[in-house]
């Protein structure tokens, strides 16, 4: 199955307004592979008893890396799949492909449409 999404970079020390510099998400647009696409249901009891289902994905996404990403690879927070981002466990470095294995829901900051 091919891939074509967005990745989200985490970078830090980026001028963000002119000469204001903090830390900011950047989203890049790949193409690739899905090497495995497998999902699961979590249950889970919170303290009231009641039981919770959480989706867990364990999906596989390998992408050719341009030069920004082989240089920012240990920066790799989250890949956009259907619409939602989901946040990367591992990255495989395998030049001149990352392999990006995804799991939950990713809740942190993304990066800002332009």
């Amino acid at each position: 199955m091919k891939f074509a999404g967005d990745v989200g970079f985490w970078l830090e020390n980026v001028e963000t307004k002119p000469g204001i510099f903090g830390d900011k998400m950047v989203e890049k647009h790949y193409v690739g592979d899905v090497t495995r696409a497998y999902n699961k249901w979590d249950s889970r009891s919170d303290a009231l008893s009641s039981t919770t289902d959480e989706l867990s994905v364990n999906n596989q996404v390998s992408i050719l890396a341009d030069l920004f990403a082989q240089e920012k690879w240990p920066s790799i927070k989250y890949v956009v799949w259907n619409g939602k981002p989901w946040k990367v466990k591992t990255v495989q470095v395998n030049w001149p492909r990352l392999v990006l294995e995804i799991g939950g829901v990713w809740n942190g900051q993304v990066a800002e449409k332009t």
